[in-house]
């Protein structure tokens, strides 16, 4: 994983974990992990294409004005070769052409501007379709260790904050435990950060190979960076009463997350 990559899953892990209780939350219907990345990339590459056009609407409008601004400038340097020109016309001239100058700069800018988004959205546009390619290829986890002992406090999606009433997106999910519990590794993989996560306490960021989970809201860390650990392994305990746990799979900068509870082995005292 690359230092941008683990950076921009560190922040992103950290905006979606504010300590706040939204609304009672409904279960919502089990999603196969395949079928929820192909949503997600489909959403993100509908999204990319209606941000491409307007961009390329503002391009194609800018460049129709830059036009008009070269051709007033043009009239603006044929006036000022005028023979005839007095000297508060060749004054005011200067002016004109002074103005012209600095709004055809502008324009240029903004056109550049325009220019490095629109490419910066193709670019994203083609990722997109060849992470969508991925998904047949890649392996999934099928059955990962409970980070804890305790049931699940807060759950993985979108949900609608009571008061505020904006939709906040959670990307993790946290266990409810008893005061400093052991906390332990999901599967078998190397650790690839340790140690402060915004909004989390401290965590972990373990790889294990297409996918990788992160383990946080620990008050004490047991395994340091490029630490092997094997499932069961002990990662540290937690710093008050909950664990967050996120799984993200290994598509994109910053990977995409993947509702963990599904895969969770069930707790020893469930009858199915």
């Amino acid at each position: 994983m690359s230092r941008a990559s683990l950076l921009a899953l560190l922040l992103l892990s950290s905006v979606a974990s504010a300590d706040e209780d939204p609304a009672p939350e409904v279960a919502e219907p089990v999603v196969d992990p395949r079928t929820a990345l192909g949503a997600q990339l489909a959403d993100e590459a509908k999204a990319i294409d209606r941000t491409l056009a307007v961009v390329t609407e503002k391009l194609t409008a800018a460049q129709t004005v830059r036009a008009q601004r070269l051709r007033a400038a043009y009239r603006v340097l044929r006036a000022s070769q005028r023979r005839d020109a007095t000297a508060a016309d060749r004054m005011a001239i200067a002016r004109r052409r002074a103005a012209a100058r600095l709004l055809i700069d502008r324009d240029a800018a903004e056109r550049g501007l325009l220019a490095e988004e629109a490419t910066r959205l193709a670019a994203a546009a083609s990722r997109t379709s060849v992470d969508a390619q991925k998904i047949a290829t890649i392996t999934l986890p099928q059955d990962l260790g409970r980070p804890a002992k305790g049931s699940i406090a807060r759950k993985f999606g979108s949900i609608e904050h009571e008061r505020s009433k904006a939709t906040l997106s959670r990307r993790g999910i946290d266990v409810e435990v008893e005061g400093k519990a052991v906390v332990s590794a999901p599967a078998d993989g190397t650790v690839r950060y340790a140690g402060p996560i915004r909004g989390l306490d401290d965590g972990l960021v373990i790889d294990h190979g297409d996918y990788f989970t992160v383990i946080a809201k620990l008050g004490e860390l047991a395994v340091p960076v490029g630490a092997p650990v094997h499932r069961g392994d002990r990662l540290g305990r937690a710093a008050r009463h909950r664990v967050y746990m996120e799984v993200r799979v290994r598509i994109g900068p910053g990977g995409i997350p993947i509702d963990p509870e599904p895969l969770l082995e069930k707790p020893h005292h469930d009858p199915r």
